[in-house]
């Protein structure tokens, strides 16, 4: 059966979070297997770009930056979508109002993104937003994907597998550094993932994470890669300090977002607050550890079975706040022995596999 709309110009609005994003390239991948002619162009901002590269779905990515431009910026890209020939189907896979003015200036024939921030009138398919009962924000990302997949009767829309590519630049890249930096070849390796662009309300304590790596060294002979972010170096510093086993610790800045993807794929486990890097270890089947403790886990549930979620419940949570304003109990309460224990677990289930 055929996709709603016939279309052989598409336009994708991508996420604005790498996590979101990295989740969003089940839709990708989706749109391209139901119109497999089309031109398919991603609308994105520039920093999450590096999720898509090297995949196979589309034809021509844009990249938008209202914070580099403000309104000369949205008067660009409208200008840049209204060229000729016009896109047949815009889908809309971010929920604010001002995604949906920026993709009704660019003239797009038929608009299909969720009812959402007072938005209908700028679409011309306005879905109905998936969540129910009390909290309906409470929805899986990638069933939100996928509820917009089901309207246009995609094929595979229940897919949800979120897919990452590497180059071989970034393997190249990843090598250069494991052999910079002592990586062991005899040793698996173990990803930690100890920062969130989000906020230090997602952040588990450094000494924790050094606790925990010392141990998965000892028992298991793994050798920590210590994966952190811009502005996150200190982090690393300090959990490598912490730590009796000698940790992969990179300088910041010196891990492109092509390498990390490299290094993610190599890993046997990862350990890591609520971010982006958790998202890339799904789409690598590698087993994963996530501490999480402002942020709802339902919002990122994707039934992944190599994963384990810990959380521990707070009387003022999920807060969703970037800072704590009291004592982040809702991540103190999170020990390292119930991190090491899930590790194990998992471990466990792989070799049985």
């Amino acid at each position: 059966m055929p996709p709603r709309y016939s279309a052989s110009r598409i336009l994708i609005r991508c996420p604005n979070w790498i996590g979101d994003m990295i989740a969003a390239t089940a839709a990708v991948r989706c749109i391209r297997q139901n119109y497999p002619k089309a031109h398919i162009a991603l609308l994105l901002r520039p920093y999450v770009r590096p999720v898509v590269e090297s995949a196979p779905w589309f034809n021509e990515v844009i990249e938008f930056d209202r914070r580099r431009g403000g309104l000369r910026e949205v008067r660009r890209v409208a200008k840049l979508l209204r060229r000729k020939p016009r896109y047949d189907l815009a889908l809309l896979l971010t929920h604010s109002f001002s995604s949906a003015a920026l993709i009704w200036l660019g003239g797009a024939k038929r608009r299909v993104g969720h009812a959402r921030d007072g938005r209908s009138w700028l679409l011309t398919d306005a879905v109905p937003w998936p969540g129910k009962g009390r909290n309906p924000d409470l929805v899986p990302k990638v069933k939100v994907y996928s509820s917009l997949l089901k309207y246009l009767g995609c094929e595979w829309a229940e897919d949800q597998r979120p897919e990452v590519f590497t180059s071989p630049e970034d393997e190249a890249q990843a090598d250069r550094l494991f052999e910079a930096h002592g990586r062991k070849p005899d040793r698996e390796l173990l990803g930690i993932v100890p920062g969130a662009a989000y906020g230090p309300s997602k952040q588990w304590e450094p000494a924790r994470f050094a606790a925990v790596a010392d141990e998965l060294a000892q028992t298991r002979r793994m050798q920590a890669a210590l994966l952190t972010g811009p502005g996150e170096g200190e982090i690393a510093l300090e959990i490598a300090r912490g730590m009796k086993d000698i940790p992969i610790t990179f300088r910041e800045g010196e891990v492109s977002f092509g390498a990390l993807k490299a290094i993610v794929r190599r890993c046997r486990l990862m350990i890591c607050n609520d971010t982006g890097p958790r998202h890339l270890a799904v789409a690598y089947n590698v087993p994963t550890v996530v501490l999480m403790g402002p942020t709802d886990p339902v919002v990122t549930h994707s039934d992944y079975p190599r994963a384990i979620i810990i959380r521990q419940e707070a009387p003022c949570g999920p807060c969703y706040l970037r800072v704590c304003p009291t004592d982040h109990r809702c991540m103190k309460l999170i020990t390292p022995d119930m991190v090491i224990s899930a590790a194990q677990e998992l471990l466990a289930k792989v070799e049985w596999a």
